[in-house]
């Protein structure tokens, strides 16, 4: 990332509507629970954080993946562009396999368990890494600024369809 797209992110000088904001938003509250879900010894507080992390991973994936991916995967005579977008919707189906053992695992006290926990987190943070500094200049070469709002409130409006789907889901789950 440049140091000016670097400080643009930590100082949040982007647009609110900037997709980039958005998922950068995201990525910090992800960060945060993918953390204490790797490092947290009680099983409860594990539930816990499985349940709250689950719903707004996937629907950031969701919603990412159709707002930021696809479009980046439809560039003609951009091969960096779509085997980014590709990358990204491989690792995010990784990390909604992984996330959906550990969601699926009643015994958080296992050994396995927190291995998928602590692989959740690094592949998380290596993740988010590779999109803040590189997805993120792509992205600003590629849109315009009007396009990135533009991207931004797609995203927003489909996390928002995503969200609900996935707590109706894990509500039949629960009967």
């Amino acid at each position: 990332m440049s140091v000016l797209e670097r400080v643009k992110v930590t100082l949040g000088t982007y647009s609110d509507a900037d997709v980039r904001s958005l998922l950068h938003s995201d990525h910090k509250k992800i960060r945060e629970l993918a953390k204490e879900l790797a490092e947290t010894q009680s099983s409860a507080r594990r539930r816990t954080l499985v349940r709250e992390l689950q719903p707004l991973l996937v629907a950031h994936s969701r919603s990412e993946e159709a707002t930021v991916y696809a479009p980046l995967m439809e560039l003609r005579g951009s091969p960096d562009s779509r085997s980014a977008g590709n990358e990204g919707m491989v690792e995010h189906n990784l990390a909604d396999i992984v996330l959906g053992r550990l969601a699926n695992t009643s015994d958080t006290s296992s050994d396995m368990w927190k291995a998928h926990a602590k692989v959740l987190h690094e592949s998380l943070e290596h993740h988010i890494k590779e999109e803040e500094t590189s997805m993120f200049v792509k992205a600003r070469r590629i849109f315009d600024r009007s396009e990135l709002e533009a991207l931004g409130r797609r995203m927003a409006a489909r996390k928002i369809t995503a969200k609900g789907s996935v707590r109706t889901i894990a509500a039949k789950r629960e009967r």
